[in-house]
């Protein structure tokens, strides 16, 4: 077996969960890519509005249907679970359709929805790494002695952050 897992090793170990980190790099990449696409679609409603007159009602129900989904999407990313990456998977199939009416939506549909699978995927994968080096530099500062510990309990940092494990937490000296 290969040192470097395949993409459906890295689907089975978990890449469609999300991280646990509250500002993590999937969260980023995901909800940036939905938002910037959610833009990318609007425009190409009006543009859809021009080449198509007589669908224009369809036009615009699918169009800021699917615009409002992604945005909608893009903010349930943070506390909505592996469902919402999944979610936003989905809605990459409506944005390529778009394609039916405005054909250059079949490439920028299709670059959009890699670009989002890679957000998913390598964004799990960077919160994993940074997690692990985080770890490794707490377990060096706690054996040094060097660690500051936060005033607070951990019931106050768990409800500043549900998301956060309190363990883990130190503050910046």
């Amino acid at each position: 077996m290969s040192a470097k897992p395949t993409g459906r090793e890295r689907v089975r170990r978990g890449a469609l969960t999300p991280s646990p980190r509250p500002h993590g790099a999937q969260r980023m990449f995901s909800s940036t890519t939905l938002v910037v696409e959610a833009l990318v679609v609007f425009f190409a409603v009006l543009v859809a509005h021009q080449l198509v007159p007589d669908q224009r009602s369809l036009t615009w129900v699918w169009g800021l249907g699917t615009g409002l989904a992604l945005l909608a999407c893009a903010g349930m990313l943070r506390r909505g679970g592996a469902w919402t990456y999944l979610l936003g998977m989905v809605l990459q199939i409506p944005v390529v359709l778009l394609g039916l009416q405005v054909p250059a939506m079949w490439l920028i549909g299709g670059a959009f929805a890699a670009l989002y699978v890679y957000g998913v995927i390598a964004g799990h994968r960077f919160d994993a790494e940074k997690d692990a080096v985080d770890a490794r530099v707490l377990a060096a500062e706690e054996a040094a002695g060097e660690r500051v510990e936060d005033p607070r309990s951990e019931e106050q940092i768990a409800a500043e952050d549900p998301q956060r494990d309190p363990r883990t937490y130190r503050r910046e000296p």
